[in-house]
């Protein structure tokens, strides 16, 4: 289970900063946490030993995660999705008439765009 729990995270860290890595490493994390494929398999499929699979995946994954110390993309980002959907929560107990029952419309249409694209 936590093999699964990393390769998750892994693969979400991926997402945020794979452009920065190579595009060698790119291809093994990608691999790993998208398709799946164990250690021998993707050696196999990329022409390469097991050993410099393993060492790719742990030194992407070291600079992954230092990616995120430095920068929290992924930190910020988790904190702004929550912070709207608490705001789209508060608007949705929220009623009111005319112009301002419109404004309304407008601003939880925009969160749920905001959530829906995030």
């Amino acid at each position: 289970m936590a093999d699964m729990e990393d390769r998750v995270a892994l693969n979400v860290l991926l997402d945020f900063y794979g452009p920065l890595l190579t595009p060698h490493k790119q291809e093994i994390l990608r691999l790993y946490c998208e398709e799946d494929l164990s250690l021998q398999e993707i050696a196999e499929q990329l022409e390469i030993t097991r050993q410099g699979v393993h060492d790719a995946i742990a030194k992407g994954r070291r600079q992954l995660v230092g990616y995120e110390e430095k920068l929290g993309l992924l930190r910020r980002y988790r904190a702004l999705t929550a912070e709207a959907g608490r705001c789209l929560e508060a608007l949705n107990g929220v009623s009111a008439g005319g112009d301002s029952a419109a404004a309304l419309a407008r601003a939880r249409e925009a969160l749920e765009r905001m959530l829906r694209d995030a």
